[in-house]
């Protein structure tokens, strides 16, 4: 097998590989989205599974295409078992031999994959309902809280999905080499680490909830969106049949580069609106500080953590948040109108 050869080889090992570790992660956000009781991010979950069904119908398209670089050619054609014949009725025996083999588990995936998928939907439009938004109009009576902790969860939700699909583009140039990309070994690995230094530096300005750093986020952000924009137009240009590096990956290249750069814009919209309301001085994680002293001086019972004890607070038919009883505690000093939990 020549170097173009392995590269394409190298390559169908790696999307194999992206394809159930994707498997795996949207797992892990539907475990995380049911821990955290997360609208957002039960929201992204469904999209990120639609991203993984339209992956499995790319993954098929590919196989074919791999299958004519890697079968097409009686002149590569060397068996290494002895039960295939060194000619051409002998490559074409194989080939119908290992197609009998792998295209029923080939439809199979592409079959289930969409299955599990709408029941997938279906049970996160039924959860919805538990969670809904109560559990951020449950975090303070504030409208602008509320509404920045809604953005900030949504923030949150986008860098996870980034954290995929960056590092999915970065696994896919690794073989660039070989097939002979524009790309080089080094832009892979600033690929990897500027990636993984962008999306730390975002959620440290997150939980920090410090401007500055998010504004940093922000540069980093605008000049990622612009290198995006650039290899999506340098994957996507024609080139002639002879002299075409792209040929048998740019389906997935093309995929995940559109997805990474939509995802890196629409992050970018969501930082600014926090960048924002931290400018504003509306600060979530900061509130949330000052509520929990406040409960433990006050000996309160208002300490429910974000996205989490809405169906307690529903499910009571006994709070009442508006009458004078839930503003007085046991020593029966009266608790500010801003730090009580309501419901609408």
């Amino acid at each position: 097998m020549d170097m173009n050869g392995q590269g394409v080889s190298e390559s169908d090992l790696i999307y194999h590989s992206l394809f159930i570790i994707g498997q795996a992660f949207q797992v892990i956000l539907c475990i995380d989205a049911l821990y955290q009781k997360n609208t957002a991010q039960l929201i992204s979950l469904i999209l990120f599974g639609l991203l993984v069904v339209g992956y499995g119908g790319i993954q098929l398209q590919q196989h074919l295409i791999l299958e004519q670089i890697g079968c097409g050619s009686s002149e590569a054609w060397s068996p290494i078992g002895s039960e295939w014949e060194k000619s051409e009725n002998g490559q074409e025996a194989a080939i119908g031999y290992f197609e009998k083999k792998m295209r029923p588990i080939e439809y199979s995936i592409i079959g289930l994959i969409p299955a599990f998928f709408f029941a997938l939907a279906f049970f996160a439009w039924k959860i919805r309902k538990q969670f809904a938004w109560d559990n951020y109009r449950n975090f303070s009576a504030d409208m602008r809280v509320r509404s920045a902790l809604i953005t900030t969860s949504i923030l949150v939700t986008l860098l996870k999905l980034d954290f995929y699909f960056v590092f999915s583009f970065g696994a896919q140039l690794i073989p660039s080499q070989k097939l002979q990309y524009e790309e080089t070994i080094t832009e892979t690995i600033l690929v990897f680490v500027l990636g993984a230094a962008i999306l730390c530096l975002a959620l440290v300005a997150v939980y920090r909830e410090n401007k500055y750093l998010m504004g940093a986020f922000l540069v980093c952000g605008l000049l990622s969106e612009v290198y995006f924009i650039y290899s999506l137009v340098k994957i996507a240009k024609p080139r002639g049949d002879g002299n075409d590096p792209y040929q048998f990956t740019r389906h997935f290249l093309v995929f995940t580069t559109t997805i990474a750069a939509v995802l890196c814009l629409v992050t970018i919209s969501v930082a600014v609106k926090c960048a924002m309301n931290w400018h504003k001085d509306i600060l979530i994680f900061d509130s949330q500080e000052k509520k929990s002293r406040k409960n433990v001086d006050g000996n309160t019972t208002h300490d429910l953590p974000i996205d989490q004890g809405s169906e307690e607070f529903e499910l009571d038919t006994s709070f009442q948040p508006h009458s004078k009883n839930a503003l007085l505690n046991n020593d029966n000093r009266r608790v500010s109108k801003t730090d009580v939990w309501t419901i609408e």
